[in-house]
């Protein structure tokens, strides 16, 4: 019809993808869908995408499309997530649609190895140059940071205030608070220990320590035994967006290496929090704050 613009030249909606490493389990997925609900309350025009970088994770959601007792069992199982990819072919397929500002937002908690392989992505794309202008697939392609940013002390207090729900709940418990992080095997990620240096300027006693690299379980112990008077119960939750199956293994499994196994091996008396921080409003929250950075 004269006038009337192929469908790629229609106008669409500037997107937003929420990158995640993502979860297999279906109760933890909760968390990343509660980012999602804050973010869309707050940018109602924008198209939201959500995108696991995790290839098992992902491969896995795919496998139990299939599986219709699985789906019976899991109302509460988006139907995106069964089809859920990663974030280089959401991209793709928000460039098929038209061009469009595009923002992919982090979900991760620290600058670690995920968000670096991330930021190398969103680069290359957004560095694409055509000789039409009109031709680029990402004409404006921007990215937000993790929850603790580039590490700086204004990251780390809103980190912290982030945070404070579940410091109230170790206050009401008559506990301290253990928090334990993934963290990086082969990456030394210092903004670990200087949140926990921020944490405990603002409550205490807090220690900080991570599944994977330093600073670790045994940093935990020792700073347990450092802080007076010695607390005898200690709340122990993940620095992880979902309580998946780190947070139900590594943090509260009923193997001997499990922190809660070694806690309580150390005479503490253990209350696991098996709930992740994307569940929360204050730490969802930070990631909107970054995508308002953007704007």
């Amino acid at each position: 019809m004269p006038g009337h613009a192929p469908d790629h030249q229609k106008s669409v909606r500037p997107a937003v993808v929420l990158a995640a490493f993502g979860t297999a389990d279906a109760e933890a997925l909760s968390a990343i869908l509660h980012i999602r609900d804050r973010v869309a309350d707050a940018f109602p025009e924008r198209e939201i995408r959500l995108a696991f970088t995790s290839g098992i994770i992902r491969r896995r959601w795919h496998t139990r499309a299939g599986d219709e007792a699985f789906r019976r069992e899991h109302p509460e199982v988006p139907a995106e997530i069964y089809v859920i990819c990663d974030p280089l072919s959401v991209l793709a397929a928000l460039a098929e649609a038209g061009p469009r500002p595009v923002t992919v937002q982090s979900l991760h908690v620290s600058d670690g190895a995920e968000y670096r392989d991330l930021k190398a992505l969103v680069n290359a794309l957004a560095g694409i140059e055509t000789l039409n202008p009109a031709r680029r697939p990402f004409p404006g392609l921007a990215l937000g940071e993790p929850a603790l940013g580039d590490g700086s002390e204004e990251f780390l207090r809103r980190a912290a205030e982030a945070l404070r729900p579940l410091i109230r709940q170790a206050e009401t418990a008559g506990a301290a608070l253990t928090l334990m992080g993934h963290g990086n095997e082969h990456l030394h990620q210092k903004v670990y220990a200087d949140l926990e240096t921020q944490l405990q300027k603002m409550y205490a006693p807090v220690t900080v320590g991570l599944v994977e690299g330093e600073p670790g379980l045994q940093h935990v112990k020792d700073a347990l035994k450092r802080t007076a008077p010695k607390p005898s119960k200690i709340l122990l939750a993940p620095l992880m967006v979902v309580a998946g199956e780190h947070a139900k293994n590594d943090l509260a499994g009923s193997g001997e290496t499990s922190w809660l196994s070694t806690l309580q091996q150390e005479g503490y008396h253990v209350l696991p929090h098996l709930t992740g921080l994307g569940s929360l409003d204050s730490w969802a929250d930070l990631y909107v704050e970054h995508l308002k950075k953007l704007r």
